[in-house]
């Protein structure tokens, strides 16, 4: 019996070392340039983006297509209940001028085939549709390298909201670990009886009062792994874990030079994408304008016919009838849709024209905002650099003294908040520099 025990505690061990080791073996190590890469390879969005152009590529083809000659293949058969009438005067059958002879000719079954060509020659709204659809094909690509940028910017910001969920779990275990010391060193004093049991019982509430928070950011992690997962394109169920930390790189920012503002503008695919769409309106006047004129098409036809009363179709007759010809169409009146339509364009124009000017507006005010916040949390960090060395000698005196005797627990619990909240301060300015930094260069059009 106890050897049968023995086996089986060792096949429990060995299955819960394997499924740990596979569990570890699953977990995707990811730095931030990682989470990028993944996110350009299997984001849902981009991939739709790209979808786009590839169809927009193909809107290039069908324009060329109407430039090309049209080949049709037609065939028809008929069965005749009545076969066809056809009317001669009555003189030729012996009856009077003023009377019409009817009689039915053909065969009961009727086959016909052909085949027409038509081939445009003039016909200006073709050269314009081509263009049209080049300008569009451009437009769709700014549009993907707009989605690529959003992209990129999105997990970015969404790996850092990770790494400060996790800094900030961290600050909240060394805050607690330390009133637990304090809560330990005033049980040893109460001991003693150098301290009083209320000073014992407030810090165990202080204790207690903290594990909630500890609760809500451990779980707050997991829904930023979440957000980054889905941001990426990962399946909700990868376990993943980041490599890099939250660190103040001053090497992220430099300062751009006087032309910052233009530099944006022109590096912006959301402005060149609108820049494309005002030619596009462009060009749609001058093709619905193109509808006013003639147009001048090839023609060509080659067909056969036959009639009989059987399918003894190797008896057929089958002459040929063929010709070749030219068309002209001159639009005359169409009830005002044409005109109609060249307004809705030059309205549409007029439209793209008042977007642009304000996107380039937005553009110049969030290159402004931008550069400020990189600023202003850059001295934030400077400032709580120093404000966490003094609140950590405050804090190092007073739990001293406390000790003593001299500093009363009150002062000490206030100590430990205000180091706990310049860690926290610094670590929140050290966020806002690196997310804000991710936002300028998004705004300054340095995402490719």
């Amino acid at each position: 019996m106890r050897h049968t025990n023995y086996i089986v505690v060792l096949f429990v061990a060995f299955v819960y070392l394997a499924l740990g080791q596979v569990a570890q073996a699953q977990v995707r190590q990811l730095t931030m340039d990682d989470a990028v890469k993944l996110a350009l390879d299997k984001n849902r969005d981009l991939q739709i983006a790209t979808l786009e152009t590839s169809k927009s590529a193909q809107k290039v083809v069908e324009a060329r297509g109407y430039a090309l000659p049209t080949v049709a293949a037609s065939a028809q058969y008929l069965y005749y209940i009545n076969k066809q009438v056809s009317f001669l005067p009555g003189s030729f059958v012996g009856l009077g001028d003023d009377q019409v002879a009817t009689f039915r000719v053909g065969g009961s079954n009727a086959l016909l085939g052909g085949i027409a060509v038509s081939h445009p020659l003039f016909q200006a709204s073709v050269r314009s549709g081509i263009r049209a659809a080049q300008i569009d094909e451009s437009a769709t690509t700014e549009a993907l390298a707009t989605v690529r940028a959003n992209v990129v910017t999105d997990v970015k910001k969404a790996y850092l909201d990770v790494l400060i969920t996790q800094e900030q779990l961290r600050l909240q275990q060394q805050s607690i670990a330390r009133n637990e010391q304090a809560l330990k060193d005033s049980r040893s004093l109460l001991a003693q009886g150098r301290v009083s049991r209320v000073d014992t019982l407030r810090a165990f509430v202080t204790v207690e009062n903290l594990r909630p928070t500890l609760i809500q950011l451990t779980n707050r992690i997991g829904i930023t792994k979440t957000i980054l997962k889905q941001t990426m394109g990962l399946d909700e169920q990868e376990v993943i874990e980041l490599q890099d930390s939250l660190r103040y790189n001053e090497t992220l920012f430099t300062l751009p030079g006087t032309d910052v503002f233009l530099d944006a503008v022109q590096a912006r695919p959301e402005v060149r994408r609108l820049e494309l769409l005002e030619k596009l309106n462009q060009e749609q006047i001058v093709q619905q304008i193109a509808e006013k004129q003639p147009k001048l098409s090839a023609i060509g036809l080659a067909q056969t016919q036959s009639q009989a009363n059987n399918f003894q179709f190797g008896d057929y007759k089958w002459p040929v009838s063929s010709y070749v010809g030219l068309q002209v169409n001159v639009p005359i009146f169409t009830g005002f849709r044409t005109n109609a339509r060249i307004q809705q364009a030059q309205i549409t124009r007029q439209q793209s024209n008042t977007q642009l000017a304000n996107l380039k507006e937005i553009v110049r005010a969030q290159v402004k905002i931008g550069l400020a916040n990189v600023e202003e949390s850059r001295l934030r960090i400077q400032t709580q650099q120093q404000t966490i060395s003094v609140a950590e000698l405050g804090y190092r005196i007073t739990r001293d003294r406390w000790k003593q005797g001299i500093a009363s627990r009150l002062d000490m619990s206030d100590a430990e908040l205000s180091l706990t909240q310049a860690k926290s301060n610094y670590l929140q300015a050290v966020y806002d520099y690196l997310t804000a930094t991710v936002n300028l260069d998004k705004v300054l059009g340095k995402i490719k």
